[in-house]
């Protein structure tokens, strides 16, 4: 059996169920995508329209679906890669907290035109998953599993 996970590129993860099993590995995103300079980044492969998606774990494979995904961290992944997205782009601070009781502060990147930049609009955005920045990891938040958010700032 051949496989083409070869072809892409291995982020570490973890990534905790809905329903609290934690699961430590890799997710794998594309190694080139249209519309930017790069790699995918974990939320794009996350917000892609598939419902699954794979995670290298302990030697095999595991197909996990994105729907029972509440979260999926990451080491510090830089905010923007792109210098002028990153100057557009507002930083907010927030707090939240997850159904099952995980709780976040950091930060986020607002990439929105100026006349719907509240930080309400970006959680109310149509993909599946969000981002939050904090010190030491980067979160990919399914919006499904928020209990609320507060702004910090």
């Amino acid at each position: 059996m051949s496989s083409d996970w070869a072809s892409t590129e291995r982020v570490p993860a973890e990534i905790t169920l809905a329903d609290g099993t934690v699961l430590a590995g890799e997710i794998h995103v594309q190694p080139r995508v249209a519309h930017h300079e790069g790699a995918e980044t974990p939320v794009e492969m996350l917000n892609r329209t598939e419902p699954f998606f794979v995670l290298s774990h302990e030697g095999g494979v595991l197909f996990l679906s994105k729907a029972q995904v509440a979260y999926v961290s990451c080491g510090a992944q830089p905010p923007l890669g792109d210098p002028e997205r990153f100057n557009a782009a507002k930083l907010v601070a927030l707090e939240v907290q997850l159904v099952g009781g995980a709780e976040f502060k950091g930060w986020a990147t607002v990439e929105r035109p100026p006349n719907r930049a509240r930080t309400l609009d970006y959680l109310n955005e149509p993909e599946p998953f969000f981002t939050v920045w904090t010190n030491a990891v980067t979160c990919y938040i399914h919006r499904a599993h928020v209990r609320l958010v507060r702004p910090l700032d």
